[in-house]
């Protein structure tokens, strides 16, 4: 069996080993009386943490739901040209034979395209394929990429995320600042990230703040937030944080302030349930994007910065909140269960 050095951690299965009574008891009840309770599902990632992130956070669900075995495989390890992939002939793979097979990055499409002819298994895609969708029997597309309305396409508000919704906001007033970088979908300004920093450490002395920088925050900036010195504000350098470190801030914290070009960050806090709000910088050349961004605000999921004392001094025990993850999971269940396979 391939293994996946980015994967950052097992699954709850080992092969051949029975599930928990626990998981058991929590399985779907119609999956129990199928004759497969375990579905074997491959999933094909490229080792690119967003895409593996995507990959966790909906086989995590897949093992709880349905008590799911997944199989890690990287595209580097099985690698396939173009004319295998359109042949169907996919190399060698010692595992179980899969039930579903998931792809994320366009890197795994062609691994998924010579796998697909070979097993008897639902294929799914996830992002829009760079292939002719009827090659995948589902697809899995956030609103921005504007999928068209089909039984074999879910549309999602942005990338799916491994991050789990919190039960319920905590009362402390601890917050979570997320600084991006460059990016094609805003004009990335590092003075105004560091002032609006600045604002929130200023006009809310009693909470604790939580500072953080991403790979494409300008140097210049990191080095200005390592040398803060309020006492209510705390830097975290994103190299030597744990790959779990954002996971548990957003579980201590209360409200999260995210600079827009960071999605993937912004759809974190969103599923985590913390009171979201986006730090303000002016769109850039892309637009679709920066849509995407202003339709979570359209729908009150996200506070823009001039909304800050709204969203700071709100008395709500829930925040509003999605879970994509779960929601393709459920999905994908239903669409095996009216296929045949």
């Amino acid at each position: 069996m391939g293994g996946d050095p980015h994967w950052p951690g097992r699954a709850f299965f080992d092969i051949g080993a029975p599930p928990p009574e626990p998981l058991l008891a929590s399985m779907d009840p119609l999956w129990l009386a199928r004759p497969l309770v375990r579905p074997v599902v491959w999933l094909l990632n490229d080792g690119k943490a967003g895409h593996v992130n995507q990959l966790r956070g909906l086989g995590e669900r897949l093992e709880t739901l349905c008590g799911a075995q997944l199989i890690w495989l990287s595209c580097r390890e099985y690698r396939v040209s173009p004319w295998r992939a359109v042949m169907g002939r996919a190399p060698a793979i010692d595992a179980p034979a899969p039930t579903i097979i998931i792809a994320a990055g366009s890197g795994t499409h062609t691994l998924l395209m010579a796998c697909r002819r070979q097993y008897d298994a639902m294929t799914v895609v996830l992002m829009r394929p760079s292939f002719p969708g009827r090659w995948a029997d589902l697809k899995v597309i956030p609103e921005h990429d504007n999928p068209p309305a089909r039984g074999d396409i879910l549309t999602t508000q942005g990338a799916i995320t491994a991050v789990h919704p919190n039960p319920a906001l905590i009362g402390e007033s601890r917050g979570l600042i997320l600084v991006g970088g460059e990016s094609p979908h805003f004009q990335w300004d590092s003075e105004a990230i560091y002032q609006q920093l600045q604002t929130l450490s200023r006009d809310y002395p009693h909470w604790q703040w939580a500072v953080t920088s991403s790979r494409r925050t300008p140097p210049a900036l990191v080095a200005r937030l390592q040398q803060l010195t309020q006492p209510n504000v705390r830097f975290f350098h994103h190299e030597q944080t744990p790959v779990d470190w954002l996971p548990q801030q957003l579980r201590q914290s209360r409200v999260a302030w995210v600079s827009p070009d960071s999605v993937s960050m912004l759809y974190e806090s969103l599923t985590a349930g913390v009171l979201t709000g986006m730090l303000e910088l002016h769109p850039g050349g892309k637009k679709r994007v920066v849509d995407g961004v202003r339709k979570l605000q359209q729908r009150g999921l996200v506070a823009a910065w001039q909304q800050r004392h709204t969203l700071m001094e709100a008395k709500t025990v829930r925040a509003a909140h999605l879970w994509e993850a779960n929601r393709v999971a459920h999905w994908l269940i239903e669409r095996y269960r009216d296929a045949d396979f």
